[in-house]
């Protein structure tokens, strides 16, 4: 079969290589820096994440690329000389967009389901245009008839190539299905299909096609005027870049054609990451990060902003050899094609509240009269501590009143608002403007780091020897403004006697601050029932437990009742003791439960 090349269309390329998958991204935050909302990290000598302050970690799946493309499996490898870096060369890298031509429209033949279902689509579309047609094989020739009919009968391409198109659109669309293929020829013209890689290539090969537009629209209309401007892809390596061309800058040129066998036309060379920054006004690009490496598939971007939101975009970059047309002839050149960007978002936010402080003491003064509360800073990784609340209450049945916050922040103010992050309550040492004034005697700033209050409202009084208990406890607040739970709980009491504080722990460190009382140290369930009267002449003892037995996470079970069961020797019991308060006489019940289905044995 001959095929006939007619005028103005010419040669398209089209290229697209395919994406990277499965793009995620993690921001880690180690510890604080004062400048960590406006100075990037620029220690270039860590050599270990964990000694960054923070950084982003960005993971994907390589692009796949068929055995022909990556050279009969061969493993992929890069040329180290700094003339054929990505980055080297990053601005002669063009985008697979950028083969995009307005002017031409796509139309992939590939195996006969395939073809079929197109020219499904295709008497569809002519159904919608009202076209009495019936046969997808005679589609595509009736829609040149219609066009050609509304085209100029003066113009001469249209008197010379209607009959040629019209009959080429036949011949394809009667074509047996078993004719389909591809035959491969040398540059001699000699069939060389018998090569089994060929072979295997043509048998699954989707051939994708370029059409011009003015073929299906009005190629016959002023087409002298249009010939002029249809060389869309002349490409030349010195050319300027303008409107109408796609202009190839080459990586390198050579003069002797390839064959597909003994040469590898596309190769992955490595990655672009682009980083946006992301605002409510829109994305704005920051720097490209380039991966040399093909077999990387992550990497680590340590100069990240805290409080930012980033958008990172990776484009894979291949090598793609093509024949090019130069002034001095056609060449095959190898030029940089990248991939189409896929996004992820990260924010650059840590949410991990700081801990409570330690080891509480407490001093009384007795040149003045009052009461100093001490207590050690904790261990804390991200060294982020800038602010303490002190909290007071008379006992266990009250809630806690805040009587000094102490703050030492010094963090550069930061994006959005060039301010330093609060905790969204009323009293802040952040937000000193806005907190209301009559809590404002409540905030104690200082330069330095401040791990003292003295509290001058805890009286003594060593005349009457009427003393005030207070329970005191303290918070943490991190320079992104998050709050502790609270730390132990300390009962603090003048005993006027021994001249001397004492204090005891009441509730354990870790109580939120909703609940104070979570860690509460004491048996919340009292284990003596008083009753009187008519009420003491009967008793009745029921036992209904929720469980009879327990599992941990390990799934090891526990007993947790003690009775008599077919497999023990013993009787365990419990003990039920009565006591008559106006004789002082005491009677013990033993109570046994007997188990002989044996359902509280672990």
């Amino acid at each position: 079969m001959s095929i006939n090349i007619s005028e103005p269309s010419l040669s398209v390329d089209e290229i697209n290589v395919p994406e990277i998958s499965e793009l995620s991204s993690e921001f880690t935050y180690n510890y604080y820096t004062v400048d960590e909302r406006i100075s990037e990290y620029k220690d270039s000598l860590v050599d270990s994440l964990q000694n960054l302050p923070r950084y982003v970690t960005l993971r994907w799946g390589a692009p796949v690329l068929s055995n022909f493309e990556i050279g009969k499996n061969e493993y992929i490898q890069r040329e180290s000389s700094k003339e054929r870096s990505i980055e080297n060369n990053f601005s002669k890298i063009m985008s697979e967009d950028r083969f995009l031509n307005k002017g031409y429209m796509s139309h992939i033949f590939s195996d006969i389901t395939s073809i079929e279902q197109g020219g499904a689509d295709l008497e569809n579309y002519s159904r919608l245009s009202q076209d009495n047609i019936e046969s997808i094989f005679k589609m595509s020739q009736r829609q040149i008839q219609k066009i050609s009919s509304n085209s100029n009968p003066d113009d001469e391409i249209h008197n010379q190539h209607l009959s040629l198109i019209s009959s080429a659109y036949s011949n394809l669309a009667n074509m047996p299905k078993d004719s389909l293929g591809l035959r491969v020829y040398d540059e001699s013209g000699r069939l060389t299909d018998n090569d089994g890689l060929l072979k295997a290539l043509c048998d699954s090969l989707s051939i994708s096609v370029k059409i011009n537009n003015a073929i299906i629209q009005d190629i016959f209309r002023n087409s002298k005027e249009k010939i002029k401007n249809l060389n869309a892809f002349n490409v030349s390596s010195s050319a300027k870049k303008s409107d109408d061309k796609v202009v190839i800058q080459a990586i390198g040129n050579t003069k002797q054609y390839y064959s597909p066998s003994n040469s590898q036309p596309i190769k992955l060379l490595g990655y672009i990451i682009e980083r946006y920054w992301s605002t409510p006004g829109g994305y704005t690009k920051q720097k490209n990060f380039f991966v040399e490496d093909p077999t990387v598939t992550n990497f680590v971007d340590k100069t990240p902003l805290y409080g930012i939101t980033y958008v990172y975009t990776v484009r894979a970059i291949f090598s793609v050899k093509m024949l090019t047309r130069l002034s001095s002839g056609a060449s095959i050149s190898e030029i940089y094609i990248s991939s189409k960007p896929i996004p992820s978002h990260v924010n650059c936010l840590e949410f991990v509240p700081p801990p409570e402080p330690e080891n509480l003491k407490f001093t009384f003064d007795y040149d003045e009269g009052n009461l100093i509360v001490q207590w050690d800073p904790p261990v804390n990784p991200q060294k982020d501590i800038k602010q303490y609340q002190v909290f007071r209450r008379k006992s266990i049945n009250f809630p806690f009143e805040l009587i000094a916050q102490y703050g030492f922040d010094r963090s550069y103010p930061g994006w959005p608002d060039n301010t330093r992050y609060t905790t969204g309550e009323i009293v802040d040492a952040n937000n000193f403007s806005n907190t209301p004034p009559e809590y404002r005697n409540l905030i104690k700033s200082s330069e330095n780091l401040v791990c003292f209050h003295r509290d001058k409202d805890f009286s003594v009084d060593a005349e009457f020897f009427q003393n005030e208990s207070f329970i005191y406890s303290i918070c943490s607040i991190d320079a992104h403004g998050m709050i502790s739970n609270y730390s132990e709980q300390h009962e603090v009491v003048f005993d006027s006697y021994k001249n001397k504080i004492i204090s005891k722990v009441v509730c354990g460190s870790g109580s939120p601050k909703p609940y104070p009382n979570m860690k509460l140290r004491v048996d919340a369930f009292k284990d003596s029932i008083r009753v009187s009267g008519d009420e003491t002449k009967e008793l009745s003892i029921y036992f209904s437990p929720e469980y009879l037995k327990i599992k941990d996470k390990d799934n090891k079970t526990y007993k947790i009742i003690e009775a008599i069961t077919p497999a023990k020797n013993n009787k365990p019991y419990y003990v039920l003791q009565l006591i008559n308060l106006d004789n002082q006489k005491s009677q013990l019940i033993k109570i046994n439960i007997n188990d002989t289905a044996n359902l509280t044995s672990s």
